[in-house]
């Protein structure tokens, strides 16, 4: 639990640094320049899957925690990163001429830098969670963000407009790598067999692919709209796509590095019903009311960090955070396959997936409209997730009807408080707005916290220790027991 708390603490401290260093750029870069940035994060990430190798997954889920196995994957990714920064150096001027955005080539090839210590860097962090030490890693990887926003900042204050966005990433690693180096120097894992760095590369290979797969469907709406509506049209998309992914990404990690490892602890013993209706429960209510709360008052936010001239990212806020409530459901559905060992069940999702999505955006793009794009974008997601639940359902993990309803409470709590934000913000200047839209959203809280013992999430969370209650313990869900063979024993 403490590693939860950390988790989320840290993530939204990122995410605010985050805000901030995107209310900047809106007024320092224009539409067209940040048009091609956003790109370039679409296309340069793709090769990260390649660099990266899938070797945190495997460093956070592995059974035993030793100093050659960190060795084996820092290794590994650091000669995987220096091959895919050749290779992107290489090729960059192929993605400029592809897009029709000149200044494209020079983007990719500084945001490739980061491949010479990202890889690294993100072994290194997860060992220390893997250890136990999740306060340093969450201050390790802080640092490096800061340090990162306010590198990128100062290359745009001292003219090097918009090149200056690119070097953020690359030195936010460094100083991780730095960071997180020292502290495993003076307490290092224990000692254990000799491991190769061929002996990650079977075990990370599926989960590099899974992940790749994953970072394309999110993509296809970014990439049809730059290619079919522009680079002012892609440059729109990617404002919003980043207020709501920012949010999303630190939220998934925060659920990621808290859960997998104490899932992968009773990996052994085999993943139970009970298991499962915990951890979506945890992010079916992140989910739900997290991006609820968005859709209401994310607009009058964007409005504020973005200044004039953004209408149309500010539009498409609500769509896409439905959207990014069910990747984020999707994605720890994803965890829970991974660790009970469910490849084909995981490659089912991403397939549903990718159809859906391809096939909406296709359309979208053919009616030339960015908001149909974002929302084609949403209903791949609700497919993906929907045939998860459905493989669940036959292996015996939940019930549908459970489910559905755990679902529907936490959406019910994130279209009130959603609502009400955005009742409260409409039709008024941008800060007004904020600050009503916050009020508005005041007395739905306290009736939430009034009912709070009919919310699944606030049940599991007693049950699991994250809350003390005053009153009798409750059973998290009603179904957990009868949907979980070995609790029948």
């Amino acid at each position: 639990m403490i590693s939860l708390r950390w988790n989320i603490t840290g993530s939204l401290a990122v995410v605010l640094l985050q805000l901030g260093y995107t209310a900047y750029t809106a007024r320092a870069v224009d539409a067209h320049a940040y048009g091609a940035y956003a790109v370039t994060l679409t296309v340069v990430p793709f090769f990260g899957y390649f660099a990266n190798a899938g070797l945190s997954a495997c460093v956070l889920r592995c059974a035993h925690l030793t100093l050659p196995f960190v060795r084996a994957a820092r290794r590994l990714g650091m000669i995987s990163g220096v091959v895919c920064f050749l290779l992107v150096e290489a090729v960059a001027p192929v993605f400029g001429s592809f897009f029709h955005m000149p200044e494209l080539t020079l983007m990719t090839r500084l945001l490739a830098c980061v491949f010479l210590v990202q890889p690294s860097a993100n072994v290194t962090v997860t060992a220390m969670r893997r250890a136990g030490a999740a306060p340093m890693a969450v201050l390790t990887e802080t640092l490096g963000q800061t340090v990162g926003v306010a590198t990128g900042a100062a290359l745009l204050v001292c003219g090097w407009n918009p090149f200056g966005l690119a070097l953020a990433q690359p030195v936010a690693a460094a100083v991780a790598l730095a960071a997180g180096t020292t502290w495993l120097a003076h307490r290092p894992p224990p000692p254990g067999p000799r491991v190769r760095a061929r002996d990650l590369l079977a075990p990370s290979g599926f989960m590099t692919s899974h992940s790749l797969g994953q970072f394309v469907t999110n993509n296809i709406p970014l990439w049809a709209s730059g290619r079919l509506l522009g680079a002012g049209a892609a440059g729109a998309y990617s404002r919003a796509f980043i207020f709501t992914g920012m949010l999303l990404t630190f939220l998934y990690q925060g659920i990621n590095w808290a859960v997998t490892p104490l899932l992968a602890e009773r990996r052994a013993e085999g993943v139970t019903g009970r298991d499962v209706q915990r951890t979506l429960c945890a992010a079916s209510a992140v989910a739900f009311v997290g991006f609820g709360v968005t859709a209401g008052i994310g607009p009058a936010a964007l409005r504020l960090l973005l200044g004039p001239g953004w209408e149309s990212a500010v539009a498409l806020v609500p769509v896409l955070s439905a959207g990014a409530a069910m990747t984020l459901l999707c994605y720890c559905g994803g965890l829970i396959d991974q660790v009970r060992s469910a490849p084909r069940a995981l490659l089912g999702t991403l397939s549903a997936t990718v159809v859906a999505t391809a096939a909406g955006v296709a359309a979208a793009a053919s009616a030339q409209s960015l908001l149909l794009v974002a929302v084609a974008a949403a209903a791949g997601q609700l497919v993906g997730h929907s045939v998860q639940l459905a493989a669940w359902r036959r292996a015996g993990l939940m019930q549908a009807g459970a489910t559905l309803r755990m679902h529907g409470a936490h959406l019910a709590v994130g279209v009130a408080l959603g609502g009400a934000a955005a009742l409260g913000s409409a039709d008024r200047s941008p800060g007004v707005a904020l600050g009503h839209g916050l009020f508005a959203m005041v007395p739905v809280a306290l009736g939430c916290v009034l009912l709070r013992r009919w919310i699944p999430a606030f049940r599991v969370a007693v049950a699991t220790g994250l809350l003390g209650s005053r009153g009798p313990r409750t059973s998290p869900l009603p179904s957990a027991a009868a949907t979980d063979p070995s609790d029948r024993r």
